[in-house]
């Protein structure tokens, strides 16, 4: 793995919102939560095999860095799954180098975009002419099939990342894909998810100021 995109004293582009909060496990931070990042990228870059076991942003080298936030501001893809999937491998394997081709590609694309001193979530885009159905619908549906609790709070969807990822890496494709788009809908609305640990139907509809399942 070689060269950088050098974008420059640190200046990076936001966050594009279908990343949702898995940016910042990427970026800045990795919890202990990661397992659902790890399930959401397995699914993006169509990589069963792929952990996330052992990253830590902070291990990233610049270049991965200035990769890393290139990747991020713009939709997650196959691709982007992919280019983000090689990067935690390296840094897993204490290797600071990138693959050129990621950057080339990457370099371009970058161009047009406007820099920015930090990273950071965009805001939600309000569409006044689509349709009332929210944005979380999808997500809840799904859910609801599978006996996953979950709440809609002041803009955040409350939900076990354990019981998430575990269904994020369901042996059924059609489930795994449907929940990965639903989830990607999430994000692209605004919404975060956000973790919480033996999450009850009963307290997701005392807790929810939007809805609940």
């Amino acid at each position: 793995m070689t060269d950088s995109i050098n974008t420059q004293v640190q200046l990076h582009p936001s966050f594009h919102r279908g990343w949702g909060g898995f940016a910042e496990e990427l970026f800045h931070y990795t919890s202990r939560y990661y397992f659902a990042t790890e399930a959401f990228l397995r699914n993006l870059a169509n990589d069963r095999d792929f952990s996330m076991g052992g990253y830590k942003a902070a291990r990233l080298s610049v270049p991965q860095r200035d990769l890393m936030a290139a990747v991020l501001s713009f939709e997650p893809d196959k691709r982007a799954g992919v280019t983000v999937t090689t990067i935690v491998s390296a840094v897993r394997n204490q290797d600071p180098g990138v693959e050129q081709d990621w950057v080339d590609i990457y370099r371009r694309k970058m161009a047009s975009l406007p820099k920015r001193e930090t990273l950071r979530l965009r805001n939600p885009v309000v569409e006044h002419d689509m349709p009332s159905v929210p944005a979380y619908d999808p997500f809840l549906s799904i859910a609801e099939r599978l006996q996953m609790p979950v709440a809609v709070v002041d803009g955040h969807v409350e939900v076990s990342l354990h019981s998430l990822a575990e269904h994020l890496d369901s042996a059924n494709s059609t489930l795994r894909a449907n929940l990965q788009s639903a989830v990607l809908q999430l994000h692209n609305a605004g919404y975060v998810l956000r973790n919480h640990p033996h999450l009850t139907h009963s307290e997701a509809h005392q807790i929810a100021d939007e809805d609940a399942v």
